[in-house]
């Protein structure tokens, strides 16, 4: 009974050895734009930004508004309802990074949109002053 543990634990962990040598090699063999799309889908945003950081690419630009953009979609959509105040904050801090590196991006502009208007729907609410500030020197109707 004991040698049948003892074997099936040195074969789980030689398994889960294997498994992390592979996902290594695996991420290695990927593209930097495969890695990035990669860590937004598994909401680290914070990895991809890193990877963009490192390895300066010439659409470096093009991949942080990426990053920028779905992490403010997860932030807004995927907001735990009794922080939404914070999240919608954040989220608008990513819009507003989007349009600073794409003022023409419409995907940003219209999410937000939607968040203000959500906001103007609420008498007593509003985002933070400094984020009105910005948005108002973008042009928009706050």
């Amino acid at each position: 009974m004991r040698i049948l543990l003892i074997s099936l634990l040195a074969l789980g962990l030689t398994a889960a050895c294997s498994q992390s040598e592979t996902q290594e090699q695996n991420a290695a063999e990927l593209t930097l734009e495969e890695q990035v799309e990669q860590y937004i889908s598994n909401a680290n945003f914070e990895a991809a930004e890193q990877a963009v950081e490192e390895a300066a690419p010439k659409n470096a630009q093009e991949l942080k508004e990426q990053i920028h953009l779905q992490h403010g979609i997860h932030l807004i959509y995927n907001a735990d309802p009794s922080q939404m105040r914070e999240s919608a904050n954040n989220a608008l801090r990513e819009f507003i990074k989007v349009l600073e590196i794409n003022p023409e991006n419409e995907k940003a502009r219209a999410e937000i949109d939607q968040i203000l208007a959500i906001y103007r729907s609420f008498p007593d609410r509003q985002p933070e002053q400094e984020i009105l500030d910005e948005l108002e020197e973008m042009g928009f109707q706050v």
